[in-house]
């Protein structure tokens, strides 16, 4: 009987080490998870401050290590081994301005851990008014981790930097469907009052259900080019205008969908964008000043005899103007003149 239990005293022994290390196993993972948001946090507070000891601390002293950027406008980068310090140095050293940070968050967090690797995905926000600029905006991030010495450390970094805030317009992310991902200020402060446009249950929503129906079928189309497109950080894909109708004063409303970044975006009361697709649309089509002033005054909802009242001509001299500009598109009326011209575009010219 005593053999007997001193048997059962060991196999509860033997039931108990093993469901201690089970515990040990489930909970060692959350541990590296902690361990591991520290360093990232560690990461970019660092850089903020500029402070480059403490930034060389999280990341691995070994060759391989290395940073691949994507920033819009200055392309693709990539930097390896001792050069990764190296860089990060000069990068603090020329601009030391220490910097808190306030005013950046990530979102989206998602940590993978195996033995003695890890991988974090997640994305960054900054606001351009109080950490330095080249972190301002929407940042794609991949970090990989190694356990060294039980200490993790950062071995490689993948950035890709976006652009979905167009700060001096309202802008809104969306999917297919119009149902609103993010939305910048400039969005959040005219729904309210917005003659056109609603958000219901969290969907882009316009007045006009053939309206409606336009956007659907454009962001259908917009999203079956991001489908077949390589990701391009460097302009938008593809544009569409849409025109929305007409406020209580008579002034023509419209908006875009824009392929960019790989992200379906709708902005509107853009006068930028407008004169701009204008700009272009009087390249593509030769048009004069005097034509392009006219077409202008057409898109803002104005009626031949009022845009020739505004802009000091006859009536006469605007319908000649709007004569030669349908001779030098093929086009032969005002709506699907507009809309042949907001849509202009240059590539390949």
């Amino acid at each position: 009987m005593y053999a007997k239990g001193v048997r059962v005293c060991e196999n509860l022994a033997v039931h108990h080490d093993q469901y201690q290390e089970g515990i040990d196993q489930l909970e060692a993972p959350e541990d590296d998870r902690k361990a591991i948001l520290t360093v990232i946090d560690a990461e970019t507070h660092a850089y903020l401050k500029r402070d480059y000891e403490a930034w060389a601390r999280q990341w691995c002293d070994m060759p391989g290590i290395q940073r691949i950027n994507a920033h819009v406008g200055a392309g693709v980068t990539v930097v390896s081994g001792p050069e990764v310090r190296a860089q990060m140095q000069r990068i603090m050293t020329a601009n030391p301005e220490l910097r808190e940070p306030t005013a950046l968050r990530k979102e989206n967090m998602n940590v993978v851990i195996s033995d003695k690797m890890a991988w974090v995905t997640y994305e960054q926000v900054g606001d351009a008014n109080s950490i330095p600029s080249e972190m301002a905006g929407r940042y794609h991030q991949l970090k990989i981790l190694h356990k060294v010495g039980g200490v993790w450390k950062i071995t490689c970094l993948v950035e890709s930097q976006f652009q979905a805030d167009d700060k001096h317009a309202p802008c809104f992310e969306v999917d297919e469907t119009a149902h609103i991902l993010e939305m910048n200020e400039a969005a959040r402060n005219c729904l309210a009052a917005h003659p056109l446009i609603t958000v219901q249950n969290k969907h882009l929503h316009f007045a006009s259900p053939d309206v409606q129906k336009e956007l659907l079928n454009t962001l259908s189309w917009i999203a079956s080019i991001r489908d077949r497109t390589t990701l391009c950080i460097q302009g938008e894909v593809a544009t569409r205008a849409i025109a929305m109708g007409q406020d209580a004063t008579g002034l023509a409303q419209i908006c875009w969908a824009i392929l960019r970044d790989g992200k379906l975006l709708i902005t509107f009361d853009d006068p930028v964008r407008l004169d701009r697709k204008l700009d272009i649309a009087a390249h593509v089509y030769r048009l004069s000043d005097a034509q392009k002033g006219l077409i202008r005054n057409l898109v803002d909802g104005k009626d031949i005899g009022s845009a020739a009242a505004t802009l000091g001509i006859s009536r006469n001299t605007a319908k000649t103007h709007l004569q030669r500009i349908y001779d030098k598109t093929g086009i032969r009326s005002q709506p699907a003149l507009v809309r042949l011209l907001l849509n202009a575009d240059q590539h390949g010219l």
